[in-house]
């Protein structure tokens, strides 16, 4: 028998086996924050020595656990499965059918916070690197497992403590399992930057406006300004229009009209703003703290000159940068994204789309790195909302995708 036939026999053959696994992740609750990640690490760690490998554990900050697995088959290519534990908080628990931590399967879907941000894309490389670890004769080269903390804030203790500080953590590609779902193949991701506005006023009697100086009025002004790059004209390379624009109907049909438009622009969010002292005060203080999504072509310090002439309009304000990343990508015409896209193909029947992610991934590190990175996962439903699940069958094709695709390259 084929090796990839043997590999699709053994997914079929093991559908509870794999389903058992991803429920035991499920309820193992790595809310970010705070980021604990110890209970899903320990998960792993007892699959992955039950399998007769030995994991290794990386906790950089106490509570923040990375998961590190490798087999070796001498000189040849090398490719990361990366996966990250952390997941969004659950929220208000009254608006979950089920218990948020229950990873209960019903009516063919999985169900439980994180499972697809990105519990059931960690469990699917973590099976395709164990199956093919079992088929090592069939392959050279080293095949890494990487399951990692602190993703959901982009911080600095999960893959970018690894890239920078593990050995194992390069390698000639990456297949993260992010949402994506079967029709698109994630190619590249958009860039974003975190700033705060402080706006420093005068305070005064409410009844007497002339007296003080509203530092919310300031703040209110200056975001109002800042939503008009919204509107600007920015120049996002042709090839990277094209690709959205291929994808707007499974982009569409997944995150609803107008995201592919949303993926092609700048966004600016207001994502937290609180001032002043009382409500017959005149506010001497207000602080924004506002979220910028920026698409290929766009530099974060293109943003931040224009937030330096917003801020120097305003009296008493200033600006803080919180965190940057630039927009990054893959080309598709590299070989590895084109062995994802043939295995999307043949796993799932129908071509898929390459397109860009809105918010940002690990994909981000490697690539910083210089690693070339394709992101292949379940269709997402509810994700960071109640009643979040993914289906089982996409669970499945992720598994197959991935083990395949890594299979594929490491053959060369």
């Amino acid at each position: 028998m084929d090796v990839r036939d043997e590999i699709l026999k053994r997914i079929d053959e093991g559908q509870d086996e794999w389903l058992r696994l991803l429920g035991d992740l499920v309820r193992r609750p790595s809310e970010n924050p705070p980021g604990d990640t110890r209970a899903a690490a320990d998960c792993l760690v007892g699959y992955l020595t039950r399998e007769r490998h030995a994991p290794e554990v990386v906790e950089p900050q106490p509570g923040m656990v990375n998961v590190v697995a490798a087999t070796d088959r001498g000189s040849g290519r090398s490719i990361i499965l990366n996966g990250h534990l952390d997941t969004f908080p659950v929220g208000d628990r009254r608006g979950w059918e089920r218990d948020p931590f229950s990873g209960e399967v019903a009516d063919g879907k999985i169900f439980g916070r994180g499972v697809s941000d990105m519990k059931a894309g960690t469990a699917a490389s973590l099976i395709a690197f164990c199956l093919l670890s079992e088929l090592r004769d069939a392959w050279k080269g080293h095949l890494t497992f990487a399951a990692v903390a602190d993703e959901e804030t982009m911080g600095p203790w999960g893959a970018n403590y690894l890239v920078d500080h593990h050995p194992k953590l390069r390698a000639d590609a990456v297949l993260i399992g992010e949402p994506s779902t079967p029709s698109t193949v994630r190619f590249g991701e958009k860039g974003m930057v975190w700033l705060a506005l402080t706006a420093r006023g005068q305070m005064g009697h409410s009844a007497y406006p002339h007296h003080g100086w509203n530092a919310i009025f300031e703040v209110a002004q200056a975001l109002a300004e800042l939503r008009e790059m919204e509107t600007m004209a920015w120049p996002v390379p042709e090839e990277f229009l094209r690709r959205i624009d291929e994808a707007r109907a499974p982009t569409t049909a997944m995150l609803g009209g107008g995201t592919t438009d949303i993926l092609s622009s700048v966004t600016v969010n207001a994502g937290v703003v609180a001032g002043g002292t009382k409500i017959n005060l005149i506010a001497d203080q207000c602080r924004a703290e506002i979220d910028v999504r920026i698409p290929p072509g766009v530099a974060s310090a293109d943003i931040l000159r224009i937030v330096g002439r917003v801020v120097r309009r305003h009296r008493g304000m200033s600006y803080e940068l919180i965190q940057r990343s630039e927009p990054n990508w893959t080309p598709p015409s590299h070989e590895f994204l084109q062995t994802v896209h043939r295995t999307v193909t043949a796993v799932c029947g129908e071509a898929p789309f390459f397109n860009i992610s809105g918010p940002g991934t690990d994909s981000r590190v490697f690539r910083r790195a210089g690693m070339p990175v394709a992101v292949f996962g379940p269709t997402p439903y509810f994700l960071g909302a109640s009643n979040e699940h993914v289906t089982v069958r996409d669970y499945l094709d992720v598994i197959r995708v991935h083990a395949l695709s890594a299979l594929e390259f490491l053959r060369g």
